[in-house]
């Protein structure tokens, strides 16, 4: 204790640094901690208030810090860095809002008001440094800290922190006074959270439309559907836009560099010894990889794909395999039989709707003609690139990679044990595709390795070539027009891109390009700005600004027509819900109807639920079940229950409802809950309505 108190002002100076930390912490970097003076470097504007560059790059720090103390690194990745600025950014606009609020209502805080925050309610933080081994909090050595000279400079800064978060404490439960919680809504809360009802259900679903029940939808029936819930299809404003895509990666002279670091790293696991091998790749990991060290592992042609340098290993053997696009420095130390082969498979696929013998049928003809072409010399990739219904692979000329059999039609199976690499086989039906496979490779093998990763990054230079090109299509961009400069360049101009709807969500993870589309005016065109999650720097035109409200009927018609086609198969469904009822009978035994009427999918199912919870087996946000079994009796069946999905017959077995007796006993506990959640989403929304009102300037990237 002695040697604790012969070093208080040592203990106060570290203790100065975490409280400061702890506010910023607290009040998610928005404490004013920061040094507002005219002469910083001003970053940004919020209603004309300055965010300095200073303060922004004080905020960023502490993002960063708690980033990598979340995620326990010693530092951040690029992306990651780029996240914690939006976040500081964003922090600094809530703290300017917060900042104008408060000097709006005049909120001030009385010295005595800051003596007795630092004096007697020291935070839990700086409480614990006082605290000695028994567990006993010793505030005469607090106070002595405080009144040492040495430590005035800490202590003003301190009081001054202080001050601020008074402030805003003050204003907090001013702007929240108006949240009112009345005993009848936290009782509905705790009869929702705690009431259960025990419940049998028979479900008869409508089924998926099929492309011809989507063709008969007629026009007056989407319009009418569509102006009774046009609600259902409002939007915020959208800023939609065109952009040119500068691609950040590696060219063949970085893929050549990684290869040949990569050589070097295999040489150095080659002369290490056996028993110094996981010290020695650790090592190396450690100085070459962005990814921390894994010892010996097993990889299999799934993870390695395209690349066959392994087949021929031998342990001991070592060398450069890519794992996932990425290169890897190896050392094979077994070789093993997995006992069971994977293919490294090609597949066109046809696709037909499940009972639907026609079209099965037309599939397997289809199916027959392109066979016919490929052994008559076609090419399989072309083909399958052309004529293949499977998206994921048709892109990549039909190849599934390295895959197990069950991803292939039951019937391919038995074929691919034995057929010889390079065989073109089928057409073998699948539950909804008829397919043609070919077999590029068969292995059982399986290798223990021991690797060493090494990205295959983009050189500063091709970097920096990017830049500049991008750099140069917005100046002609600007001069000559926007398509005309990407046709002259042979930049391709992407146009799907989805609009930028509400200010502050991010696109493309960009924070700064949402603020761009949102300042900008109609042709505008942005400066090229990059989009480090996606690795590529957009330059981009603002092309239309759509107000708010509904989305016109063209824009949305095939989500209407779909919902219309889903509403009268479920209407298709009465006449048979009402017979399932009848088979079920007075006797209430809904296992009755799937025996009496021959349908296993008439099978109850049981389920225990909440009166406004999602009922598991239904689709969620289906509470016509909840309706009914809360306003129902013990052992009564319902009639059937039309739903948005299909129709149910439901049995309540019983419930447990609890009493207002019950409700007395956590009252309190119910209120503080419920006026927590409010008080959190009305602080939410309160900062989220600011920020759509004020005029905010960020001139981060102009910089």
């Amino acid at each position: 204790m002695t040697k604790m108190r012969d070093s208080m002002p040592v203990v106060f100076a570290g203790l100065a640094v975490i409280f400061l930390l702890m506010i910023i912490f607290e009040w998610g970097g928005q404490g004013s901690l920061f040094n507002h003076n005219a002469d910083q470097e001003t970053l940004g504007l919020v209603n004309g208030h300055k965010i300095s560059r200073k303060q922004y790059e004080r905020m960023y720090q502490a993002v960063s810090e708690k980033m990598k103390s979340e995620n326990k690194k010693a530092s951040l990745t690029e992306a990651e860095e780029d996240a914690a600025g939006n976040e500081a950014w964003d922090q600094a606009i809530s703290e300017a809002l917060i900042d104008q609020a408060i000097n709006r209502m005049g909120i001030t805080v009385t010295d005595q008001d800051v003596r007795d925050a630092v004096y007697e309610n020291p935070p839990a933080e700086v409480k614990k440094e006082f605290t000695d081994s028994t567990g006993q909090y010793h505030q005469d050595w607090y106070i002595k800290a405080l009144r040492d000279p040495r430590n005035d400079t800490i202590v003003r800064t301190m009081e001054t922190s202080v001050r601020e978060q008074l402030r805003k404490v003050k204003w907090q439960a001013a702007v929240i006074a108006t949240i009112r919680v009345t005993d009848a809504d936290a009782f509905e809360r705790y009869i929702n959270d705690s009431a259960k009802a025990s419940v049998q259900i028979v479900r008869l679903m409508a089924q998926q439309p099929t492309p011809a029940q989507l063709a008969n939808v007629s026009q007056k029936a989407m319009e009418d559907y569509y102006n009774k819930h046009a609600y259902q299809y409002k939007q915020p404003e959208q800023r939609k836009f065109k952009f040119v895509a500068f691609r950040q990666t590696p060219n063949a002279r970085d893929t050549a560099q990684a290869f040949e670091t990569a050589k070097a790293i295999e040489a150095r696991l080659k002369e290490a010894a056996l028993t110094d091998l996981d010290t020695v790749a650790k090592e190396l990991a450690l100085d070459y990889s962005d990814k921390p060290y894994g010892p010996k592992h097993l990889v299999s042609m799934v993870e390695l794909g395209e690349d066959t340098s392994l087949m021929s290993a031998k342990p001991g053997d070592v060398g450069v395999i890519r794992v996932k696009g990425q290169f890897n420095a190896a050392r094979v130390l077994d070789v093993l039989d997995s006992g069971r082969a994977i293919f490294h498979i090609r597949r066109i696929a046809f696709n037909f709707t499940p009972g639907d013998q026609h079209a099965k049928d037309s599939a397997r003809a289809i199916a027959d003609q392109v066979l016919a072409q490929i052994r008559a010399g076609g090419d399989f990739a072309k083909l399958a690139h052309e004529r293949s219904a499977d998206p994921r692979t048709a892109l990549k000329g039909g190849d599934m990679g390295w895959v197990d059999t069950n991803l292939v039609a039951p019937t391919a199976r038995k074929v691919l044990a034995h057929v010889p690499a390079g065989t073109i086989d089928g057409p073998f039906e699948g539950n909804a595709a008829i397919e043609i496979l070919q077999i590029l490779g068969r292995s059982r093998k399986m290798w223990g390795v021991v690797t060493v990763p090494f990205d295959i990054k983009p050189s500063h230079q091709t970097l920096q070539l990017q830049q500049q090109m991008a750099n140069v299509f917005r100046e002609q961009a600007v001069k000559q027009g926007f398509d005309q400069a990407a046709s002259a360049a042979g930049y391709k101009v992407i146009t799907e891109a989805p609009p930028a709807q509400k200010k502050g969500t991010p696109i493309f993870s960009s924070h700064a390009f949402v603020d761009w589309a949102f300042d900008a005016s109609k042709g505008d065109i942005s400066i090229p700005m990059k989009m480090t999650q996606q690795h590529f720097i957009l330059v981009a035109q603002l092309t239309n600004i759509v107000p708010e409200g509904p989305s016109p009927l063209e824009d949305v018609k095939d989500r209407v027509k779909g919902e219309v086609a889903k509403r009268d198969a479920v209407a298709a469904l009465a006449n048979r819900a009402q017979q399932v009822r009848t088979a079920i009978g007075t006797s209430g035994d809904l296992g009755a109807a799937a025996g009496a009427l021959g349908d296993s999918a008439l099978v109850p199912i049981s389920t225990l639920m909440g009166p406004a919870e999602s009922v598991n087996g239904l689709p969620s946000a289906e509470y016509v079940v909840n309706n009914w079994a809360y306003a129902a009796k013990p052992g009564e069946v319902s009639p059937p229950l039309k739903g948005q999905a299909g129709y149910y017959i439901a049995k309540l077995n019983g419930s447990h409802i609890p009493t207002m007796k019950d409700f007395e006993a956590v009252r309190p506990m119910m209120q503080r809950m419920l006026f927590q959640e409010r008080e959190q989403r009305f602080l939410q929304d309160w900062v989220a309505n600011q920020k759509d009102a004020a005029t905010i300037v960020d001139y981060r990237v102009k910089r």
